[in-house]
């Protein structure tokens, strides 16, 4: 069973200490329509990895389970960005003319 599992599932590799997003999918929020809630909760570090899954250090008002599979999780902007720079090129010359 666990092999039928496994073929459908992405194996995304985050590292401990990792600013992570979690999607508000599963979790009850108190707002008055589901569809105006943000999609993505705030930002949260990654304690532990277990298995397929990861715990995140949550904030103490969160009454929930701090356990989550890493297709709720999303890395956040700034850290996987940190060795992208974009060179300044010159400008840039078509047919022997600069643009």
């Amino acid at each position: 069973m666990k092999k039928q599992t496994d073929k459908h599932r992405k194996k995304i590799i985050y590292k401990i200490n990792d600013m992570m997003f979690l999607n508000s999918r599963n979790i009850m929020i108190s707002r008055s329509s589901k569809k105006l809630d943000d999609k993505m909760l705030e930002l949260f570090k990654i304690l532990i990895e277990i298995e397929h899954a990861y715990r995140l250090k949550l904030s103490l008002t969160m009454k929930i389970h701090s356990k989550f599979t890493s297709n709720l999780l999303q890395l956040d902007s700034k850290n996987s960005l940190n060795e992208q720079r974009n060179e300044s090129s010159d400008s840039i010359v078509i047919d022997d003319e600069d643009e």
